[in-house]
């Protein structure tokens, strides 16, 4: 029987490792091949980033891979981190890296970030793949 192919999308929060927790409730490292995602957002303003803001971000995005993986011992893990707009990284690499299913936490932004939509709410909406969205 072939393993389910899991993306699990990760910032650089405490909140979001609770899917790690999750994915070892219900699957053991045999089960899966896990994929761990780390969106680097860059946003753009009048000058570039130097060669040490983008390295800084790097590592941070290197950190959060690494913590991670340290988390799913016994699992074959794949690290990805990949500068962009989150929610279409997730959405492009789910779909192109045809995995099984995304497992993400659920956001926890108040007010008017709320109703433009979170990056968990816009993966939902607009993916080919089974979302799993765990309480914080």
């Amino acid at each position: 029987m072939s393993k389910l192919k899991i993306l699990v999308p990760l910032d650089n929060t405490e909140k979001s490792m609770h899917s790690l927790n999750w994915l070892k409730k219900f699957f053991s490292g045999e089960e899966v091949d896990v994929t761990l995602l780390n969106v680097v957002e860059v946003f753009y303003k009048e000058e570039m980033f130097s060669l040490g803001e983008l390295e800084t971000v790097k590592e941070i995005s290197k950190q959060v891979l690494d913590a991670a993986e340290k988390e799913l011992g016994g699992y074959k893990v794949t690290k990805l981190g990949i500068p962009g707009y989150g929610p279409d990284v997730i959405l492009k690499e789910a779909s192109e890296g045809k995995y099984d299913m995304i497992v993400m936490t659920k956001s926890s932004v108040k007010g008017i970030s709320r109703i433009i939509g979170s990056v968990t709410n816009k993966v939902v909406r607009n993916s080919e793949v089974a979302v799993v969205v765990v309480p914080e």
